[in-house]
């Protein structure tokens, strides 16, 4: 809670922003922190679980007062790595975020680095098989939505996404609660959220497009949804046997009512 307050306490709406995407696409257990705050800079830990045997870990620290004019400063630490490699990757990340000087670049710093490493660690993966097993592989990320203005403009530029990246999904509204359940390869499903959180997705008060500033990652369970089409909509209701019908008719579902949906709505059904 202390570091959401002085993140959002900021006077640099790049670094806030950066943070916001950097927290909801890296979403796993220790994936992303911020390790610290202060008046001057930001540091980041970032530890993407994208790359094969989660073999790096990239410090980044960020200069409050002039990010993203000025590059970040950069730092790669892996005990599987020798000095040397080490060496080379620190000369390449730093190469690297020098072009992208000017813009928003962690997150493009980061997809370079797990781009990388992948590269690296093919060489020591046993069989095509064995990538090809962990591909395919399915998780289902559970999302909190605050709001939604434009329903018509929001799930179409979902299914867009999704068709594009193969994934299917569930946006269930019940009360003032809107959830969203999308279903397909975790590769896949990191590139979803990094767009949800920079591109546009709905529109502001006065009608102008904006991007999803309040979606909240609740968690990640494996396996995949039964869902119909690319994206299914569903509203559900205080009856009670329309809720839990709906939470009970899938053993994916009721993990997903357990661990997520019901600490957010704060009831039993």
């Amino acid at each position: 809670m202390e570091t959401t307050r002085l993140i959002c306490g900021m006077h640099n709406d790049d670094i806030v922003d950066e943070i916001q995407a950097l927290s909801a696409i890296l979403c796993e257990d220790q994936e992303f922190q911020v390790q610290s705050i202060n008046e001057k800079e930001v540091m980041l830990m970032i530890h993407p679980h994208q790359i094969k045997n989660h073999l790096i870990t990239l410090t980044v620290i960020l200069d409050i007062k002039s990010y993203p004019v000025s590059s970040p400063q950069l730092s790669v630490q892996s005990s599987r790595l020798s000095r040397a490699e080490l060496h080379i990757l620190d000369t390449l990340i730093k190469e690297e975020a020098y072009k992208l000087q000017g813009q928003v670049t962690i997150l493009s710093l980061v997809e370079w680095l797990v781009r990388y490493c992948n590269r690296y660690e093919e060489k020591t993966i046993p069989t095509a098989e064995s990538l090809a097993g962990e591909a395919k592989h399915e998780y289902t990320t559970i999302v909190h939505l605050h709001h939604i203005r434009s329903k018509i403009i929001y799930v179409k530029t979902l299914s867009q996404w999704f068709r594009e990246l193969d994934l299917h999904g569930v946006l269930i509204s019940y009360r003032r609660w809107i959830f969203l359940m999308v279903s397909g390869e975790k590769n896949n499903l990191q590139l979803y959220l990094k767009r949800h959180r920079t591109q546009n997705v709905d529109i502001d008060s006065v009608g102008r497009p904006c991007k999803e500033r309040m979606l909240t990652v609740l968690g990640q369970v494996e396996g995949r949804l039964d869902a119909v089409g690319v994206l299914d909509e569903v509203e559900l209701n205080d009856s009670g046997k329309d809720w839990s019908t709906y939470w009970k008719s899938r053993s994916i579902l009721v993990s997903i009512y357990q661990k997520f949906i019901q600490p957010q709505i704060g009831q039993k059904k």
